[in-house]
């Protein structure tokens, strides 16, 4: 069946998506491409999650693996997914998200027709909790159009252009190139990974939207701790990037690292962030730019706040 088509490797990681996963599988067994090799991994789910997925198994038609296991969170279940990967090209689907029809089959001839291209990425439509849009995920973001159909490193720092990880689709030995997804991120999973595949490998872009991406009450709102843990995550990405891999990205990374500095000393200031991780962070960034008022300014802030707490 389906001599000729290389193989797709689509990993879902399921956790307490009852009212979405089915949606999630089905869109992906209907898809009319031959050679999908479907993992459905179900990171402990304390829902009907479980039930739905089984449900589906046992109905015949297109087969697919599924891994029922306790819950180790998000990275530690792709990673698993990775490992039990090996088509020729791997994608990854949330499961409350929904491909659309010729997704897979689209994404193949691309990379296919574009050896030369390590992975591409595509636009999709948003999903307001069950309710289908017509509005573009890149027009939500401010980018309705790119200079080239292809991604950079620099022009994603600049701001030019930007890539929504779960519409990729990624040469296999692109993966195995750079590992598993880093376990020292709990919050923005794809960022490290998402950034080494923009370094060091040509991406490219289709200006389709392929796959409904869902936007509901379910997500966490990032607020309060969770704001803080994932902005904390977002500078430890650039600190890794820049550890790893030196000069020829620490200078467009430099000045991104600063501003997230910045911003992590004024959030945590004004949210009571313990004093000994602010004085830390601007500490480094003073180290950066060693004449900035504005980390001066919070220098004082913090010792001012630090005072008014001992008194």
């Amino acid at each position: 069946m389906g001599k000729g088509f290389p193989f797709v490797t689509v990993v879902v990681p399921a956790y307490n998506h009852e009212n979405y996963v089915i949606d999630c599988i089905e869109s992906i067994l209907s898809q009319d491409y031959p050679n999908i090799d479907l993992v459905v991994i179900n990171d402990g789910s304390t829902d009907g999650t479980d039930e739905k997925i089984r449900g589906l198994t046992g109905q015949g038609g297109r087969p697919f693996r599924y891994i029922s296991k306790e819950n180790e969170g998000l990275i530690k279940t792709l990673n698993l997914g990775l490992k039990m990967s090996d088509g020729k090209y791997f994608c990854e689907l949330a499961s409350d998200d929904v491909l659309l029809p010729g997704s897979i089959k689209k994404r193949v001839e691309y990379l296919e027709s574009n050896p030369e291209v390590d992975a591409v990425f595509t636009d999709a439509y948003i999903l307001d909790g069950f309710q289908k849009t017509g509005r573009r995920y890149m027009q939500s973001r401010g980018r309705q159009g790119y200079d080239s159909k292809y991604h950079t490193f620099t022009d994603g720092w600049k701001g030019k252009t930007r890539i929504l990880f779960p519409s990729g689709m990624i040469k296999r030995d692109v993966i195995d190139r750079f590992g598993a997804f880093d376990e020292d991120f709990r919050y923005i999973e794809d960022t490290l990974f998402m950034n080494q595949i923009v370094i060091f490998c040509k991406v490219g872009y289709l200006d389709e939207p392929l796959m409904y991406y869902r936007r509901h009450s379910g997500h966490t709102s990032r607020t309060g701790r969770l704001r803080q843990r994932m902005m904390a995550e977002g500078i430890l990405a650039l600190e890794k990037l820049i550890a790893m891999y030196g000069e020829p990205v620490r200078g467009t990374l430099e000045k991104s690292l600063f501003n997230r500095y910045m911003r992590y000393a004024g959030f945590g200031i004004k949210n009571g962030v313990g004093s000994g991780e602010l004085s830390g962070v601007l500490k480094k960034a003073l180290k950066m730019r060693p004449y900035s008022a504005r980390a001066l300014y919070y220098l004082i802030l913090l010792y001012l706040r630090k005072d008014g707490q001992n008194r």
